[in-house]
């Protein structure tokens, strides 16, 4: 994962927690979410050649996955869980283009 890609993702999770009241999910679940995408730029931002900058991307796609499987299973949270999906599909790959650009 790159210093850019996890300072996008530090300004998406600040995002998540200054917004966590008025999304469509519920508060504990925004706050957690937001927690993550800060704790997980943090890690790469202080060691950029760390374990997190380099596998990163499997916890996103793993992540994205388990989205997937949770809007199959519940229509009340489909949409949120679809945009959850999406998003870690995305930051998963620009992890990994970055990865691979820096190989």
């Amino acid at each position: 994962m790159t210093r850019g890609v996890a300072a996008a993702r530090a300004v998406w999770g600040g995002g998540i927690l200054v917004a966590s009241r008025r999304l469509p999910i519920p508060r504990k679940v925004a706050l957690a979410l937001g927690i993550r995408h800060l704790a997980q730029a943090t890690a790469v931002l202080r060691r950029p050649d760390g374990l997190m900058a380099r596998r990163g991307w499997t916890l996103d796609a793993a992540h994205s996955a388990s989205m997937l499987g949770l809007a199959v299973v519940s229509r009340r949270w489909r949409a949120a869980a679809l945009a959850n999906a999406v998003v870690a599909a995305a930051w998963a790959r620009a992890a990994r283009t970055g990865e691979r650009r820096q190989s």
